[in-house]
């Protein structure tokens, strides 16, 4: 056998890639040779993909022994994979809706997977054209992973695939994601596709769909497993070792009381399936309203907020300290949930405040809260207390009698002085009733009143607009242009608009009560299909009130 004396450039080499600096199986790696994806239409502002603003997760490191010796983790983002040539062939006279994992193994806690819907091509045969928002899909797909153990749902935020073709009407679609996962369990899919040919997006006066969902397949194997992992910070073992959530918008999963490994008394309040919300990054613990009373009197004695009637339901809870529909008492009547706390309390007599009027003033207290009655130095707020204005409105839509703006015109601190903190809730009415250029323009100008009224010194909390799921809005009176992904891209252009405008200013909090209700599993979501009014019933109010209440005092 024939000895061959290394040389010097092979010794050199050699050495490079023990120490790991030749990046050699980058250049081995796939490339996809689809074209970009280009913009649908150019009738409306660019909106961009659904977002949720939490951390990445991070990125997959090989070992130096596995470059070496081994192989490296199978490549598990959708983007590293390119897609077959002949899902974009599929017709739906031949081929259902259906779901693929590719390279789908085993994971670990906190790994992701990529999934895949390819949405045959079927011709429309509406004849009004629906038209999507730019860089939006032109089909509404839900879609869940949920775990067959701890029922844990996921719900899943698809994503055109990266090709020119997802830009056409009347062709095969094919949308992605990359879905982490922090839970052990084994993972099945579940779902169907809401509206095709963008019947989601009732705009510009068009009129709802008839809610139909069609069936995606599902293959009866299809499952993702996760393996446990004890030293996992998403442990619920671990959960209370997290650190206290600062910000009311963290990423979470609602587990039954049953699965705690320690006692509910500790977490926040279950709604009423025993469900409790928990962060996956940090840890909410349950405040008392008098104690949120006593913070609030220190660091924001004065508030404003504005919202529709979802902030009515908030309020409730907190001035009553709580009590307004907390226990069965209040809950249920002759067997019965009461209308009040399931849905719609507008009619229901309410004692701290008139419910009816567009503006008041709260003063709220270790005692509860009460509206004054009487004008005065609306800024020199008593010891111990912390006073509210709150301005109930519509939205920026039309539906405001008088316009929203009015009250900005007059000023708003010049008359009722500059607070500590500003709430701003929107989308529920916007959504429903306005256009996506018309809310725009409505938008801009809000960003104006708000840069003019509020420093840098008054912190900005966006709450978003309640999750909307499982039915269209047909009601012969004023149909209302909900949708799931309609409502989703409001949020998502409120938000985006808000942090590009003061993120750079002011103190923005997310107080993102959408995600706390799509993440239910999917039979409780279609609970409140018996709600026309969208509202989250009682059990629900309080999460999302302590949500908020861990952001602003619990530090």
């Amino acid at each position: 056998m024939t000895f061959i004396r290394p040389t010097k450039l092979m010794l050199a080499l050699a050495a490079l890639v023990l120490l790991g600096f030749i990046p050699i199986l980058h250049f081995l790696r796939p490339t996809s040779m689809q074209r970009p994806a280009e913009p649908a239409h150019a009738d409306y502002p660019e909106l961009p993909q659904i977002v949720h603003h939490h951390p990445p997760p991070p990125p997959q490191q090989w070992s130096l022994l596995d470059k070496l010796f081994g192989s490296p983790p199978a490549q598990t983002s959708c983007s590293t994979i390119p897609i077959p040539e002949n899902y974009w062939e599929t017709k739906d006279a031949f081929t259902p809706a259906f779901v693929s994992i590719p390279n789908n193994r085993a994971i670990k806690v906190g790994e992701s997977v990529c999934v895949r819907v390819v949405v045959p091509a079927k011709p429309s045969r509406s004849e009004v054209l629906y038209t999507p928002f730019p860089n939006t899909p032109w089909d509404s797909i839900m879609i869940d992973l949920i775990g067959t153990t701890t029922n844990i749902s996921i719900p899943i935020q698809l994503r055109m695939a990266n090709d020119i073709r997802n830009t056409w009407r009347d062709h095969t679609h094919v949308y992605e994601a990359d879905v982490r996962l922090r839970d052990p369990d084994e993972y099945r899919l579940t779902g169907y596709i809401e509206f095709r040919d963008a019947q989601w997006n009732p705009d510009g006066g068009l009129q709802p769909i008839d809610y139909n969902p069609e069936p995606i397949y599902v293959p009866e194997t299809l499952s993702v497993v996760v393996h446990d992992d004890v030293f996992s910070p998403y442990s619920l073992s671990r959960y209370l070792e997290l650190p206290l959530c600062s910000e009311p918008d963290s990423e979470g999963r609602w587990v039954h009381v049953d699965q705690l490994p320690f006692s509910p008394e500790l977490v926040l309040p279950a709604e009423n399936h025993n469900l409790t919300w928990l962060p996956y990054n940090c840890r909410l613990q349950p405040i008392r309203y008098q104690d949120f009373a006593t913070c609030l009197s220190t660091t924001y004695p004065l508030m404003h907020w504005y919202g529709d009637s979802n902030i009515r339901r908030s309020l409730k809870k907190i001035t009553t300290m709580g009590e307004w529909c907390s226990n069965s008492t209040n809950i249920y009547s002759n067997g019965t949930e009461t209308r009040s706390c399931l849905c719609e309390d507008y009619s229901t007599p309410f004692k701290p405040f008139d419910a009816r009027y567009r503006e008041l003033i709260l003063d709220l207290d270790q005692n509860g809260g009460h509206a004054l009655e009487k004008p005065t130095d609306y800024s020199n707020v008593p010891a111990g207390t912390a006073r509210m204005y709150l301005h109930k409105w519509e939205g920026l839509s039309y539906r405001n009698k008088p316009e929203w703006k009015t009250e900005f015109k007059k000023g708003i601190t010049s008359r009722y002085g500059r607070p500590q903190m500003a709430l701003i809730s929107l989308t529920n009415w916007d959504a429903a009733f306005s256009s996506r250029t018309a809310f725009a323009v409505e938008l801009s100008q809000l960003l104006e009143f708000v840069e003019k009224e509020y420093p840098p010194t008054t912190q900005l909390y966006i709450r978003t607009g309640q999750y909307y799921c499982c039915r269209s809005d047909k009601s012969p009176k004023t149909p209302r242009s909900y949708s799931r992904l309609r409502n989703a891209y409001f949020n998502q252009y409120v938000v985006d608009t808000f942090m590009e405008r003061f993120g750079g200013t002011h103190q923005i909090h997310i107080w993102d009560v959408s995600s706390i209700s799509e993440r239910l599993p999917h039979y409780i979501r279609k609970e409140n299909v018996k709600c026309p009014a969208n509202h989250a019933r009682a059990e629900v109010v309080e999460i999302e009130n302590q949500v908020l209440m861990n952001a602003m005092c619990g530090r």
